[in-house]
């Protein structure tokens, strides 16, 4: 085999290196729509962000709005959701800008719409399983004291 064809050769091999070894031969995780309502005390709560927390994989999120519905994002706004199981965490996101430690009198108190046990996703005891059948992805959290 002469030089040039050994060049030719190791160019094309480098190549298919270059794009396995960039995630090339995988194939991109599918995301399915996902949607659904907060509801506390069986009336919709607004101003919430709903985070669904993947054991492995990239977080989704989404916020509700007057109506306490929300639809998760992942890439892009409203895409939706890996399949997968999530534990979730929902936060009461307020509309005042938090206080600024170490600024004397820029401490407010803000009182969360729901118990703060749902803000982790460890602690809120809620879980969901994103189906790839985007039908059973509208989920309703009832939540309590």
């Amino acid at each position: 085999m002469g030089f040039r064809k050994l060049g030719h050769w190791c160019v094309i091999v480098g190549a298919v290196a270059f794009v396995l070894g960039c995630g090339g031969g995988q194939k991109a995780a599918e995301i399915v729509p996902v949607k659904g309502v907060v509801k506390y005390q069986g009336k919709p709560v607004p101003k919430l962000s709903v985070a669904f927390v993947p054991e492995n994989g990239t977080l989704a999120y989404g916020t509700t709005d007057d109506n306490g519905q929300f639809a998760l994002t992942t890439n892009k706004p409203g895409d939706g959701a890996t399949v997968g199981t999530y534990k979730v965490a929902i936060k009461y996101v307020p509309d005042e800008i938090p206080a600024m430690p170490g600024f004397p009198g820029s401490e407010k108190k803000v009182t969360s719409t729901i118990p703060e046990k749902y803000a982790n996703a460890e602690t809120s005891g809620l879980k969901r399983t994103v189906e790839k059948d985007g039908v059973e992805n509208n989920f309703t959290f009832e939540l309590s004291d």
